[in-house]
């Protein structure tokens, strides 16, 4: 937060409105249709930002994200018999170890690891997990609340951010670092094996970032026209190959060791890119209005 405001105030404009929330005294209906900068709250929602406009988070519908994946996947909804018919037809194509992705909203549950060959086993423990949580009650009568795939080895993970299609900047999944550590628009540091508090296992690969940059740019074209607006690609090496790990609004997004003036920079050149859904559904594109924080 110290990052998005101090970056923010830099970057965005003499108009930029900087509100940091439980500080701002205003109205906030009179921000609903205008940029913003930072998190819209899970809790304590304010009229003019209830939700990120990006559709990012939906690419498990997307066939060219799927494939990009480079492991094999299945959604599917949260009914048992459709469970085991996921279940079923990967175990036909030879997977015999799982990663279950409930989709129906963002980091609501915990993601689910399983082994076995067994569809109706594995679709037992699919609902074991649901059960009695009330988050399941979102996906009655979704069709692709769940994303079933192959659990793979990923390495290096890497964020990019992508505004109007490009990316703009990156950095290591390493939740220990933040954009005070930054020394490059595609930050070199990575580590092998996601483990965020750790600093020891920190390496330097400017190699790797550049291939990430240039994968970035070739999958930015390729989804380019599905609407996702503004959005994080999250990237890793599947098997020494460029692979998509997910997809997810910028909103909310962690930032890592980013470099926020770049970020900035683009954000303020796109701003309509940035205007979160508000209260009543509006979204508005306006390229010169001011920046809220």
């Amino acid at each position: 937060m110290c990052a998005r405001l101090y970056w923010g105030v830099r970057n965005l404009g003499d108009d930029a409105i900087v509100r940091v929330h439980g500080r701002w005294r205003g109205d906030d209906t009179s921000l609903a249709g205008l940029p913003h900068l930072g998190h819209v709250l899970a809790h304590c929602q304010t009229p003019d930002q209830v939700a990120d406009s990006s559709l990012a988070a939906r690419y498990r519908l997307n066939p060219v994200v799927r494939g990009l994946m480079h492991r094999p996947s299945e959604t599917c909804s949260i009914e048992p018999p459709d469970v085991r018919a996921a279940f079923a037809r990967l175990v036909d194509r030879g997977v015999t170890s799982f990663f279950v992705k409930y989709a129906v909203r963002e980091k609501a549950l915990p993601n689910l690891p399983l082994d076995g060959t067994d569809p109706d086993a594995l679709s037992e423990q699919v609902s074991d997990w649901l059960d009695g949580n009330w988050e399941s009650m979102r996906a009655e009568g979704v069709p692709d609340a769940l994303l079933v795939q192959k659990r793979v080895r990923m390495e290096y993970e890497y964020r990019v951010f992508i505004i109007g299609d490009e990316p703009v900047c990156g950095a290591g999944n390493i939740g220990v670092l933040t954009p005070v550590n930054n020394e490059a628009r595609f930050d070199p540091k990575m580590q092998w094996t996601r483990t965020d508090m750790d600093r020891s296992t920190v390496e330097r690969r400017p190699d790797l970032a550049e291939r990430y940059r240039e994968a970035a740019v070739r999958f930015g074209r390729a989804l380019a026209g599905n609407g996702y607006g503004a959005y994080v690609l999250d990237l890793c090496l599947i098997d020494g190959e460029v692979s998509i790990v997910e997809l997810n609004g910028m909103m909310n997004a962690g930032l890592f060791a980013l470099d926020m003036d770049a970020l900035t920079r683009a954000m303020r050149a796109r701003p309509g890119q940035f205007v979160p859904v508000s209260l009543g559904g509006l979204l508005a594109d306006r390229d010169a209005c001011p920046v809220p924080v």
